[in-house]
């Protein structure tokens, strides 16, 4: 155990506990009035067994991760099918599933677990028969397959994350770039079919991504006050518990998907470049662990978690920024909540638990 510690690497580590500090500091202004119940202390516990688990993922002896991925995958597809039939809804969504105390949302997991089951697939396919259409076909199934399910709760950002991050995995096994871009543009020829499948407050969503000013006050609202927000922030920002968007309430979900708008009205341009130089130095040590990785199922896999995190990164940010529609992502390590946060957690462990064994998975 003294071994594994001395192993741990402390970039992440350090970048990990940055982040995790301007997120308490932001819940800190903008939820508890300068009190620390009772949003802060249910972050610091959620932060707290997150530690934990990274621990504990990093004790594991790392051949589980390959020998149990389709077991994960299949676990996180019976707890998606659970909540399909008896789930808690909220908020309009059916998407948690409740376990005496605490709730957990499966569609996290199956995050995770998707990308360790398609990249033991791919792992163990020739290099010459990676580009056959018949290959894919069993991993499109077990995308698809996860990807209706989250649509029926529903969870068109989740949807999404689970389709690029997959699309990402084809990009780095070598599928030809006219195969990859046939699919996207088979579903935007489709978009009118796929239209009249979406629900009212997902066309909404994208209507007022193109024109939020048609509904200023409904559905169009989130985004202009987010806009407001940041322009408000200019430079240096408006300082510390003195936002006035955020303060008096007018930005909507300030503490958790909106939550990069509120840090940038109180830090302004300085503040929100500082928090993407965090979030680089940590997207770039874990594709240096790909770069270094030669066993193809954890390149693979430390690829598709990193991908996933960009993605997370990405998607929110161009979201609260009017460069996408409202799908609902949280901010990585930033929003308040914890099924996000544990999954980030976890899936950073194991990218320094390949790190740490890097030297050995030739072996296996």
């Amino acid at each position: 155990m003294r071994i594994k510690l001395k192993q741990i690497p402390l970039l992440p580590i350090l970048v990990i506990i940055s982040l995790l500090t301007i997120a308490l500091l932001s819940l800190y202004s903008l939820l508890s009035s300068g009190y620390m119940k009772p949003y802060i202390i249910k972050q610091i516990i959620r932060i707290v067994i997150g530690f934990c688990i990274m621990y504990l993922v990093l004790l594991l002896d790392i051949k589980l991760f390959k020998k149990y991925a389709y077991l994960m995958y299949f676990s996180s597809l019976l707890m998606l099918i659970v909540v399909a039939l008896m789930g808690r809804t909220a908020m309009g969504a059916q998407r948690w599933l409740d376990l005496y105390y605490i709730s957990v949302q499966p569609s996290e997991a199956m995050r995770i677990s998707l990308i360790m089951a398609l990249a033991k697939y791919f792992s163990c396919i020739n290099n010459e028969d990676i580009s056959k259409v018949v290959y894919l076909i069993f991993p499109s199934i077990l995308v698809l397959i996860p990807v209706g399910l989250v649509l029926q709760q529903p969870d068109l950002g989740t949807a999404m994350l689970l389709l690029l991050v997959y699309f990402s995995i084809l990009f780095i096994i070598g599928i030809e770039m006219w195969k990859l871009l046939f699919v996207p543009a088979c579903g935007l020829a489709l978009s009118p079919i796929i239209w009249q499948y979406l629900h009212d407050y997902q066309k909404d969503r994208i209507l007022m991504f193109l024109m939020p000013e048609k509904d200023p006050n409904g559905a169009g609202y989130h985004i202009i006050q987010s806009k407001i927000a940041i322009g408000s922030g200019g430079m240096w920002g408006q300082g510390f518990m003195q936002g006035s968007q955020c303060q008096l309430n007018f930005l909507p979900e300030k503490h958790n998907d909106f939550i990069f708008a509120a840090i940038a009205e109180e830090f302004g341009f300085v503040g929100c470049i500082s928090i993407i130089g965090l979030y680089l130095i940590l997207l770039i040590y874990n594709y240096t662990i790909v770069i270094q990785t030669k066993d193809k199922f954890y390149k693979y896999l430390v690829f598709g978690l990193n991908a996933m995190f960009f993605f997370y990164l990405f998607i929110n940010i161009s979201m609260v920024c009017g460069l996408l529609p409202v799908v609902g992502i949280p901010l990585p390590f930033l929003s308040y909540g914890g099924s996000a946060l544990v999954v980030l957690m976890f899936s950073e462990a194991i990218i320094m638990s390949v790190a740490i064994n890097n030297k050995t998975l030739t072996k296996y």
